[in-house]
């Protein structure tokens, strides 16, 4: 760069005048590098706002109840053997309180299983840890019976069983979709408008979901920013060893099922994040298709649809991205 191209560059950072960085692998780079800054900047703007709207004199802006948080933890004791240890006992070591318990479920979805199909679920765990300590990257610590490395490598993850079914208001099981979870946790939505939303006319709104099972879900998503989310998924497949269709493109159902799911196993909203996430569903309107992508900021689930992928934009600092979501077959 010249000396008067500097000069021009230095004058326009600060006049607040900024012009598309043209080569998208440099601009790749420079915004995960500015990444942390930016979520900082972000986090006090949100805190500055917030102080502001609570101190007004209309009161419009309501304090938010904190949630509170609760760790688990390992068990307490010295590290036993893994391979001496039921899946499930192998689950809670290594994923501690990410691993979410059947029982638990029951709890969050409002119905108990059948003893039968609790019995099924349990063996679907089973082969989904079994999976999972097979894989190139983990065989070697679970071999060692390294309990702590395994730990680190499963740290971002979560284990969720995603059900059929949820409770309705009388405690009796219904299909599992859009609509009932957002009947049964309304504090995770926004407040029903007398007008329906433009989501509650597709048919995804409705759809039940298919089998039920068990997954390993990432809390870290995937930028999206110069590769789409199949290619990405692809890579995440690759770098764990897994064959490709066994890392999921979530659906719209799974993304909010696992969001309330682990927001109210953990008290704590672990998907909210700067990120609008692309979800495999896709409808159509206006004689194209449009993809569904969904937004967690403060508790609040917020789902919209557009034509494409969504970009960064400075006055919505959200990232693309996609959340993996790990299953095996059931046989």
């Amino acid at each position: 760069m010249d000396r008067e191209a500097l000069v021009q560059a230095i004058l326009d950072l600060e006049n607040d005048r900024f012009e598309p960085v043209p080569d998208p692998e440099v601009a790749y780079e420079l915004a995960h590098h500015c990444k942390s800054e930016i979520d900082a900047l972000a986090a006090l703007e949100r805190a500055t706002g917030t102080a502001a709207g609570n101190g007004s004199a209309n009161g419009s802006a309501r304090k938010r109840k904190r949630r509170k948080k609760t760790r688990r933890g390992a068990p307490d004791g010295p590290s036993p053997e893994l391979g001496s240890m039921p899946p499930a006992d192998q689950a809670r070591w290594i994923f501690m309180e990410r691993y979410i318990p059947l029982e638990k479920h029951e709890e969050i979805l409002g119905y108990s299983f059948e003893a039968d199909r609790f019995a099924e679920y349990q063996q679907g765990l089973d082969r989904l840890v079994r999976n999972l300590l097979l894989l190139p990257r983990t065989v070697e610590a679970a071999g060692k019976n390294d309990i702590p490395a395994l730990q680190k490598l499963f740290s971002s993850c979560v284990l969720i069983f995603r059900s059929q079914c949820v409770a309705d208001e009388s405690g009796k099981p219904v299909p599992c979709t859009f609509e009932t979870m957002r009947d049964h946790y309304p504090s995770y939505f926004y407040k029903r408008r007398k007008k329906p939303n433009w989501f509650e006319r597709h048919d995804f709104y409705s759809e039940p979901r298919g089998e039920p099972g068990w997954a390993m879900v990432d809390t870290e998503y995937l930028n999206c920013t110069l590769r789409r989310p199949d290619r990405k998924l692809a890579s995440y497949a690759r770098d764990w060893g897994l064959p490709e269709e066994a890392v999921q493109h979530k659906s719209l159902l799974d993304d909010i099922y696992d969001r309330i799911i682990c927001g109210e196993a953990l008290e704590e909203d672990i998907f909210s994040r700067n990120c609008n996430a692309v979800t495999g569903t896709v409808y159509r309107a206006r004689k194209s298709h449009r993809l569904v992508y969904t937004i967690q900021r403060v508790h609040k689930i917020t789902i919209h649809g557009r034509a494409g992928i969504p970009h960064w934009k400075a006055t919505r600092r959200m990232w693309p991205g996609v959340y993996p979501s790990v299953t095996f077959e059931t046989a």
